[in-house]
């Protein structure tokens, strides 16, 4: 019965000589292979591998942080508790290039909250995430940022965004949940997206209850798309629940799959609502329609999401699901920073959206207190049209 112990012991101390022996060879700063992937190597237990880097964290042979990952001591800002506590509150943004609306609302909450925790933002731009995009969030790191955040990354990176998280040297906080990274998402994977299926299935009522029986959903050709996934949830249980027939329209990006979409839904002229992914989407489709002589709300409504500036340029306003920015930049720093001091904090209860009411749903000053009793969670607010009040022509 005494084998098992002196040969799992064994086990464990060859391993940790022969990371001694490693760490001896990298320069501070340098980040070991995970927990998973050593125990692959060894061919082992992670439990074992947990033990042996246990004795060399307590040597201070290396750091491990939260979030981040297992790092080789030393006088570098990576692993040098000092330098990192002196500059807690310097930040770095990877902000992706092409982006969209969605991301530069969030760019300017993460400005804002800074400015109102006493937090240093530091800012790079990224065209993707190679090893350009590697060297560029490192030197925010040797510009003394102890840890990194992204606003908003293309749900088909998610694959290459995690090799790319695992290479950094600090921790980098997300705006969606990834596999594997899943404890870097600023919402707890619990409850991310909950708030998409709840409003989607509230605007199809609010639709039901203006008259209308055809219903759609509008959104990207993404299958992988998370947030898209959560509202076509919404939109099909609210349609079977009800026994109304489903009418989903996913596109791509070309101008030409949406015109096609509008001229297959042309059909549906004074019956159709349109329950759209995001302000985007919704923009481009009242674009093809009035190609084909149909406008909004006569010929057909529809409904935004992100009240982005977009809703700027619909003819009519666009109504549209406000997001709360401000959480969105608020928790995803909080985030940050609780992974530089290695910890974890995720937001467990989702901001409240409001629902800005326009002219292109056709509820504007049909909006009466049973509407608002029936669809509390949709917080319908009328607005005159924003582009007369931004002085848009």
């Amino acid at each position: 019965m005494a084998s098992k112990p002196i040969t799992h012991q064994l086990k464990f101390k060859r391993i940790e000589n022969e990371l001694r022996e490693l760490i001896a060879t990298l320069p501070p700063g340098s980040k070991l292979l995970s927990e998973r992937s050593l125990a692959e190597n060894y061919s082992c237990n992670f439990l074992t591998v947990r033990r042996a880097l246990k004795n060399l964290t307590d040597e201070g042979l290396i750091q491990r942080r939260v979030g981040s990952g297992t790092f080789v001591m030393g006088t570098s800002p990576v692993s040098s508790a000092p330098v990192v506590a002196q500059r807690e509150n310097r930040v770095g943004v990877l902000v992706y290039q092409r982006g969209n609306d969605y991301s530069h609302k969030v760019l300017h909450a993460l400005a804002e909250v800074a400015s109102e925790e006493n937090l240093e933002l530091r800012t790079s731009w990224i065209q993707g995430f190679d090893p350009k995009g590697v060297e560029q969030a490192k030197q925010l790191v040797s510009e003394g940022c102890s840890v990194l955040t992204l606003p908003w990354f293309p749900i088909e990176s998610a694959r290459e965004l995690g090799a790319f998280v695992e290479s950094l040297p600090v921790p980098v906080s997300l705006p969606m949940p990834v596999q594997g990274l899943e404890d870097r998402c600023f919402e707890h994977p619990s409850i991310y997206g909950t708030s998409s299926i709840r409003v989607t299935r509230a605007l199809c009522r609010y639709f039901r209850l203006l008259g209308h029986e055809r219903i759609a959903l509008l959104g990207p050709d993404s299958p992988g798309d998370t947030v898209l996934q959560q509202k076509l949830s919404g939109y099909s249980h609210y349609m079977a629940s009800e026994g109304l027939e489903n009418t989903c329209g996913f596109v791509d990006e070309s101008t030409a799959a949406m015109d096609r979409l509008a001229e297959r839904w042309v059909k549906y002229r004074g019956e159709l609502a349109v329950v759209s992914y995001d302000d985007n989407h919704a923009f481009r489709f009242m674009t093809s329609m009035h190609k084909l002589g149909l406008s909004a709300p006569e010929d057909f409504a529809i409904a935004g999401y992100n009240d982005t500036e977009v809703c700027l340029h619909c003819d009519p306003a666009l109504t549209t699901v406000r997001q709360d920015f401000l959480y969105i930049g608020r928790w995803l720093l909080k985030s940050a920073l609780a992974m530089g001091r290695g910890t974890t904090e995720q937001s467990m209860a989702p901001a409240r959206l409001q629902t800005i009411v326009r002219g292109s749903c056709g509820g504007a000053g049909r909006i009466t207190s049973d509407f608002r009793e029936a669809l509390p969670e949709l917080e319908l607010v009328e607005q005159a049209d924003i582009r007369d009040e931004a002085g848009v022509a």
